[in-house]
């Protein structure tokens, strides 16, 4: 019991009290930091920084490289992290991964990439200030790897949805028309995967920019629709909805996503006119009408409505 008390009246003290003296009680001993980050975690800036290094570093094999890039992608899920790849300087160094020698390297790369941006401000002001947008685009066009295209392809669509700044970036870069050639060579290479995205993306900024309940510094300029119709976008949906209909396994997903973006671009007078005057749009529409499993019926009546207004 007397050991009880003497230890409460040491360790009971106050800052405005003095414990006896106890010369055989040792003096407190700060914690290794090494101690410290195995209990409580690294923090996340040292964390991202370090996978950063050992990506780039040349003795790392490419195995732990993507491991590395997983771990970042992960990490930059949470807003404040992905907001601080640029006061760490990693945007710079994430875009000199988009031509890295290793596919998977490039895919994980801009995959980050898109994590970081995915509803993010900061982040898209931060990547847009490095000019990355351009050296997506060009993987997107030109990378010999599907995987790593579609991977571009997410970026893109993380930096300019609902990101009007953005949008009207990726315009001035000619990025409505890659979309378009992107899409004719999915449609080329029989890939019905990056062609539903593709037409989701269409659909998806279509609907941004004639949603009139969003604020409208935030949202596409009205007149994008009537560009994107100008563009041939139409006829083009078509040729993918003809070209995928003879594979009843992507079929039906294929001309769903199509009629959602057609639809959707109908929503302006032009945009409706482009839709109604497609000879290949009205040759879809009913091969898809005469048969049970090349689209959903409720699709089909959809763009019907639209084609017979």
């Amino acid at each position: 019991m007397d050991s009880l008390l003497k230890w409460a009246i040491l360790n009971g003290a106050t800052a405005n009290e003095d414990a006896p003296h106890d010369a055989s009680r040792p003096a407190p001993q700060k914690l290794d930091p090494a101690v410290i980050d195995a209990i409580l975690g690294k923090p996340a800036s040292v964390q991202m920084t370090e996978c950063m290094d050992a990506i780039e570093h040349s003795s790392t094999p490419s195995e732990a490289r993507i491991i590395a890039l997983d771990d970042l992608e992960m990490l930059v899920e949470n807003i404040d992290n992905a907001s601080n790849v640029e006061p760490l300087g990693l945007w710079p160094r994430l875009g000199a991964l988009y031509s890295d020698h290793d596919s998977g390297v490039r895919s994980g790369a801009l995959w980050a990439s898109a994590t970081a941006l995915q509803h993010n401000q900061r982040a898209q002001t931060a990547f847009s200030k490095h000019g990355l947008l351009a050296s997506v685009l060009r993987v997107l066009e030109s990378d010999k790897d599907a995987s790593v295209r579609a991977k571009a392809l997410l970026c893109v669509s993380a930096f300019i949805r609902a990101n009007a700044a953005g949008l009207a970036e990726f315009i001035a870069l000619d990025g409505l028309a890659l979309l378009k050639r992107a899409l004719e060579s999915a449609i080329d290479q029989g890939l019905a995967a990056p062609a539903q995205k593709l037409l989701f993306l269409l659909g998806a900024i279509v609907d941004e920019a004639l949603d009139e309940s969003t604020p409208e510094e935030l949202r596409p300029a009205a007149r994008l629709p009537d560009a994107i119709a100008d563009l041939g976008f139409v006829d083009v949906t078509a040729k993918a909805m003809l070209h995928f209909a003879n594979d009843e396994g992507v079929a039906a997903a294929v001309f769903g996503r199509a009629a959602a973006f057609l639809v959707s671009l109908s929503g302006t007078e032009e945009g409706r006119k482009a839709v109604c005057a497609s000879a290949q749009l009205c040759q879809a529409v009913d091969q898809a009408r005469a048969s049970n499993t090349l689209a959903d019926p409720a699709d089909v009546q959809a763009l019907e409505a639209v084609i017979n207004q």
